[in-house]
């Protein structure tokens, strides 16, 4: 009898942890494949939904017209289950709430005060511009990113979606402008990566990454990329300029070589080719320089 009554509580406890996070409605009452079955199966729709509620109960209290808000707002419902219909319904689902709330913030002037979905930079309401603003995704997992790009530092955001386990939002500073951005999965596990090519300012125009790495579509680490100089070969007249790309299963980065005393706008030794592949490290996700070219 007390085996059995720490089963239930276990079953119970394992429950209530399950459901932690939650939308405005009861998940266990909607189909798995509806509009409603995606929100539950998404921390960030759960958040965004609950947040909506909340806003759309304190435009209720202040609209002089409620009837005709309640009709908007089911018309807006209809345009959010339409999203099961697209190539990226969680995208779609993502664009549609932070429009519409956005939409009844301005409209009722109501307070920039809720969780604005886990940070509150990340919504356009909250007056923040990204110069890049691109959603990727690629094996049901989705990461949007943003970065202010306005000036030598910038704040970059990546908000991931459909991991089992924690999508929490990543803000950093960068030294630097995103200039691009792929999501790729180099080692062909199923989970996807992120990799963010970030150009430094001035004439030197120097390249880094930022790169994360979906560990078994659960959560995300980070992905190292180790600094050019400790290669002495490979940073061989290395001044900056470079340029990333993902070609097949590796991480291309390429630059021209500069010879002593070339100025910086004219670099007169070729060009030189990196490919990286992504292997495990001691406590992240690492790229490894597999192959070297010189092109004259």
């Amino acid at each position: 009898m007390q085996t059995k009554r720490l089963l239930i509580a276990g079953s119970m406890l394992a429950t209530i942890t399950a459901f932690a996070n939650h939308p405005s409605f009861d998940c266990g009452k909607v189909k798995r494949d509806s509009a409603e079955g995606i929100i539950c199966r998404s921390d960030r729709l759960m958040d965004l939904d609950r947040e909506l509620a909340d806003l759309y109960k304190k435009a209720i209290a202040v609209a002089s017209d409620k009837q005709l808000l309640k009709a908007e707002q089911r018309g807006w419902i209809k345009g959010r289950n339409d999203c099961w219909k697209a190539g990226d319904e969680k995208a779609c689902m993502v664009d549609a709430y932070q429009s519409r709330i956005k939409e009844l913030i301005e409209k009722y002037q109501l307070p920039d005060c809720i969780l604005r979905s886990a940070d509150k930079n990340v919504s356009g309401a909250s007056g923040t511009k990204y110069a890049f603003d691109k959603t990727f995704t690629l094996e049901d997992i989705t990461f949007h990113v943003q970065a202010t790009n306005e000036g030598s530092e910038n704040t970059l955001i990546i908000t991931p979606s459909g991991l089992s386990e924690r999508n929490d939002v990543i803000k950093q500073t960068i030294d630097g402008m995103v200039t691009g951005a792929e999501i790729a999965d180099l080692n062909n596990d199923g989970s996807p990566e992120i990799y963010i090519y970030v150009t430094s300012a001035g004439s030197g125009s120097y390249g880094s990454l930022v790169a994360y790495s979906a560990n078994n579509k659960a959560s995300l680490s980070e992905i190292y990329l180790p600094p050019l100089e400790q290669n002495k070969k490979a940073a061989k007249g290395y001044m900056g300029h470079d340029d990333f790309a993902i070609v097949g299963h590796t991480l291309v980065r390429s630059f021209p070589i500069y010879r002593d005393n070339d100025p910086n706008c004219c670099p007169t030794g070729g060009k030189r080719q990196l490919e990286y592949k992504l292997v495990p490290g001691e406590a992240t996700w690492q790229l490894q320089l597999m192959e070297m070219r010189d092109f004259k």
